[in-house]
């Protein structure tokens, strides 16, 4: 089948519309002539007609006979991100991490023609991107990016096979859990109080009791704070090109109602009704403000990204070592070691299943299995004290301890030797 590659000629804005006319031009396959032809394309911006423009053409080529067959893995990439984001079905931030993974994919293997792509070019790209430092995860991340890519690509009849079937990414190495211990929890939650009402203070209180993700924090609006003393995480801010875009909760299970401790409640009442006072004092409308943004009608959040940096300050200043989302892993870890029951750790945390739970936070702190034991002793009715002094000398080796000393009397010493020679002396006669 003969392929179509088009080619963009122009792109123009229609007067006083969000209509674009794209020009586009391709040869015609039978007569090799230079074909131009004008499409609708729209966006509010010059960039998205653009993106638009290009999923656009990655379309027609499909219909047409799909890539050229000089088109390289770097253009096949470009359109395929394009398409995606122009159908809507990923989130922006979700766009934004794929781009960065594609650029890794490109710096690699991104001159090798699609059609040509091999298995051998695969595993020689993850090898050499090992061989540079990355970590298993960074390798990994963009190998399923590819393979998704490529599975795409055979879906659309546009290559016959996928390399990335006959490849393993590099084993990826369990991470451990990186949860803060009592006392350093407790120091961060008290330095994290004499900061508020600054939204850094509260973002850490809230994460270290709630288990509450970076995004979720700053998503919460004063209407997700309820006056029974629960607050309910129903949006998150993510990182798009464009900056933080707001959107759904991780999945469905993210959408969640969470008890707040007393202390942290009225902290948040009493900052809600300060911020509605100043509004008040000034006769300016409240509306309903982020928590962490701007107290005004038209407020702006407090954007992950920025609380990342200032938290990684925080900690940096203060000498502990972790980063924000270790805050939720703090929590989850506490929770689980205090005896709390693991499908109650899972709704707090927004977790899929309770599976999911256990897989992640298996390893819970050591103290917390120590005390552990008494549980499986209150779990028996036999004694679980111990063995006993004589039968554990025995197991350990240890000395067998000396019986007393018998003592005897003059006249019951004289009297056994007396007894012992007469019975020597009868031996004798026999």
């Amino acid at each position: 089948m003969q392929s179509l590659t088009y080619t963009s000629r122009g792109l123009r804005r229609r007067r006083n519309s969000d209509r674009w006319e794209a020009v586009l031009s391709h040869a015609d396959p039978v007569t090799g002539e230079v074909v131009r032809t004008f499409h609708t394309v729209e966006g509010k911006t010059r960039r998205q007609a653009e993106r638009a423009r290009d999923a656009l053409i990655l379309e027609l080529e499909r219909k047409g006979g799909a890539v050229g067959s000089s088109m390289s893995v770097r253009e096949f990439m470009e359109q395929l991100l394009a398409y995606k984001e122009g159908s809507g079905t990923i989130e922006p931030s979700t766009v934004r991490g794929y781009r960065a993974e594609a650029r890794q994919i490109d710096s690699y293997i991104g001159n090798v023609r699609l059609a040509d792509l091999s298995v051998e070019d695969v595993s020689g790209w993850m090898r050499d991107m090992s061989a540079d430092g990355y970590a298993p995860k960074s390798v990994s991340k963009p190998f399923r990016l590819l393979k998704q890519a490529l599975k795409w690509g055979m879906a659309q009849d546009l290559i016959t096979r996928n390399p990335c079937d006959f490849c393993k990414p590099p084993r990826r190495a369990r991470t451990l859990i990186n949860a803060l211990p009592r006392e350093e929890r407790t120091r961060m939650l008290e330095l994290a109080r004499r900061a508020q009402p600054a939204p850094m203070g509260i973002a850490i209180e809230l994460a270290l009791t709630t288990g509450m993700r970076r995004g979720e924090v700053c998503a919460l609006r004063w209407s997700d704070l309820s006056d029974d003393g629960t607050i309910t995480v129903s949006h998150a801010l993510g990182n798009g090109d464009g900056g933080f875009d707001v959107k759904e909760p991780k999945t469905s299970s993210s959408l969640r109602t969470i008890p707040l401790t007393r202390r942290t409640f009225d902290m948040l009442r009493l900052v809600r009704a300060d911020a509605v006072r100043i509004a008040n004092e000034f006769a300016l409308p409240f509306g309903d403000p982020y928590i962490l943004g701007t107290q005004e009608e038209k407020s702006r959040p407090y954007n992950p990204t920025q609380l990342g940096k200032d938290f990684a300050a925080f900690c940096k200043m203060n000498g502990f070592k972790c980063t924000f989302h270790d805050l939720r892993h703090t929590f989850a870890t506490m929770m689980i070691a205090g005896g709390c029951d693991v499908r109650t750790v899972a709704s707090y945390l927004g977790h899929a299943s309770v599976s999911m739970t256990l897989d992640i936070y298996a390893d819970v702190d050591p103290e917390a299995k120590r005390a552990a034991v008494s549980k499986v002793e209150e779990s028996f009715g036999a004694e679980m004290s111990g063995y006993g002094d004589a039968i554990m000398d025995s197991v350990i080796g240890t000395p067998k301890r000396r019986e007393p000393a018998l003592s005897f009397s003059v006249d019951q010493l004289k009297a056994m030797l007396a007894a012992a020679e007469e019975k020597e002396a009868g031996h004798g006669r026999l």
